[in-house]
Order: C-alpha cells, then sequence, then structure tokens
C-alpha cells in the first residue's frame, strides 16, 4: 500500500473514532423499573349460628335460629357483599308451589335487590341480599371482618295443611349463596349493577 493510501485510510478511521467519540457525548441511557403488586383477591366465607338439631321435626309456627353471615377473608382486599336465600315454597292454595315455607326478616345493613322469584319447579324462592342501601354498597373491610347476619331466625309457616306439605319439595334446606367482589374500578355504583357483573 503507498504511503499515501495509507494515510488517507489512517485519515478516515480518525475521523470515524472521532465522530463516535463525539456521538457519544450526545447521547444518554436511562432505565425505570416499575415494580407491581397484585392483591391477594377477594376470598369470602359463610359463617352461621346454625344446629341441626333445631331444624328437626318441626311443628307449623316453629321458630328456627338461624344466622348466617359474610365474612371477608382476604388480607389485603375490601369487598362488596351479596347473599342469596334460596327457600323452599308450597302451594298455599292448588298444587302451584308458590308461597314461601320458611319466613324471615332481613337484619338492618341487608337490603333486598330483586323481587323474590319463584321457581315452581324446583319449588324455592330466591331472595337476594345487598350489605348496604338500595343505592349504595357498605365496603366490608380486609381482614376476617364480618357482616351483621343477614337474619337471625326462620319461622316454619304457622298454618300448615297436609296437603300443603305434600305440595313442598321433598328437600327442606334453605340454601345461602355468598359472592364477594373487589371495590375499586368497578364502573358502576348501585347494589343491582354491581350484582350484574358476576
Amino acid at each position: 500500500m503507498n504511503k499515501k493510501k495509507a494515510i488517507a485510510v489512517s485519515v478516515v478511521l480518525l475521523l470515524v473514532l472521532l465522530i463516535g467519540g463525539l456521538l457519544a457525548y450526545f447521547t444518554s441511557t436511562d432505565s425505570v423499573q416499575n415494580v407491581f403488586t397484585i392483591g391477594d383477591g377477594v376470598s369470602i366465607a359463610i359463617s352461621e349460628v346454625w344446629n341441626e338439631n333445631d331444624g328437626l321435626n318441626l311443628r307449623p309456627g316453629a321458630v328456627v335460629t338461624k344466622a348466617p353471615s359474610v365474612q371477608n377473608t382476604s388480607t389485603t382486599e375490601p369487598a362488596y357483599v351479596f347473599v342469596e336465600v334460596i327457600v323452599p315454597c308450597y302451594g298455599s292454595s292448588g298444587l302451584t308451589a308458590d308461597t314461601p315455607l320458611f319466613t324471615f326478616t332481613a337484619n338492618n345493613g341487608w337490603t333486598l335487590i330483586n323481587t323474590p322469584s319463584v321457581d315452581t319447579g324446583e319449588k324455592t324462592i330466591t331472595y337476594r341480599y345487598a350489605y348496604g342501601s338500595a343505592s349504595a354498597m357498605t365496603s366490608l373491610a380486609a381482614s376476617s371482618t364480618t357482616t351483621t347476619p343477614v337474619f337471625s331466625s326462620v319461622t316454619l309457616a304457622p298454618s300448615l295443611t297436609v296437603s300443603q306439605k305434600e305440595s313442598a319439595n321433598s328437600d327442606l334446606s334453605i340454601d345461602i349463596n355468598a359472592y364477594g367482589i373487589q371495590t375499586d374500578g368497578l364502573g358502576v355504583t348501585a347494589p343491582t349493577d354491581i350484582f350484574a357483573l358476576f
């Protein structure tokens, strides 16, 4: 390689190094690591004052202690809670099962949010309650907070004929279903709208 070419190549390499070095002074890098944690989610449980022996051999008009409540067992998440109470029904007249076999009175803090619906095939009536008022839910705090009982007792129909008893389902259980949902980011506030998210 001749001397002029070697000098030209050297000058070009030197310019490349200089330009590269100058560019380093005009560039910058940065990074941020955002750490997120997800809460433990909503977790609920039904607790109940109930003695099975109290439900045996009942006579019309009998009052039985039964006090279901809902507990938020999540350690971090508050929750809105609902319960469905499914009561057996019987035919007060004729064979159509349309009358609750047991009645109860909801305690303060619980609001009925549906028109009780009768399932004549299953012979049940379903009541849906929100923990709160008709217009706003009450948040149930995390860490084992418990609602007031939905009701404290149930009363068997006071006058029940043999044919009415026979019109009821043979399974005379009162079923309680509880539902819990997060309190943030729902986009709705009315209890009926929140329950619709389920």
